[in-house]
């Protein structure tokens, strides 16, 4: 449990509208970057494809991958649909549990350990229910406005929601 003495927790008011405020707890944030050298993942050979004669015992769904995300940097990550993006972005956040992974991955420099990674990380998965017709705006009110409680009031979930939400996410 989080105490308002903690030390690393600060409560902070941040206002909405003209006259309201809300309180918002703030955690600390430490940047940190993210290297990957030459990764490699796969999986064993299905027997699917076994059966139509290939002597592999693995399958190699990620080859030679290299690269680094950098705190305070857009780095945008493409490829056409089937080469891997997802499957990269699995591997260095841990949500691959099954398969075989090489290479070298580094959090600020140091080996990833993904028991301290759990705890310093968070991760969005794809997603592809949003609609191609609305704003990131619109996207993050329909959001806020799902998770919020039937009690508040219409008029709190119209106004400045999304922007409050971003603000206390960092």
């Amino acid at each position: 449990m989080i105490s308002e003495d903690d030390e690393n927790v600060r409560l902070i008011e941040e206002s909405e509208t003209e006259g309201e405020k809300k309180k918002g707890m703030v955690l600390p944030f430490e940047p940190h970057s993210i290297t990957f050298d030459n990764v490699v993942y796969s999986v064993d050979m299905p027997q699917e494809i076994k059966d139509q004669g290939s002597t592999d015992d693995r399958l190699v769904l990620l080859k030679g991958v290299s690269g680094a995300f950098r705190p305070g940097v857009l780095t945008a990550l493409m490829g056409v649909s089937g080469a891997g993006k997802t499957t990269l972005m699995d591997v260095l956040a841990g949500r691959k549990t099954g398969g075989y992974i090489d290479g070298d991955i580094k959090i600020s420099g140091y080996p990833k350990k993904q028991e301290t990674f759990a705890r310093i990380s968070g991760y969005c998965e794809q997603n592809d229910i949003h609609s191609p017709y609305i704003t990131v705006y619109e996207s993050l009110v329909s959001s806020v406005w799902l998770r919020l409680p039937q009690d508040v009031d219409k008029n709190k979930r119209k106004v400045g929601s999304p922007k409050s939400f971003l603000h206390k996410i960092g």
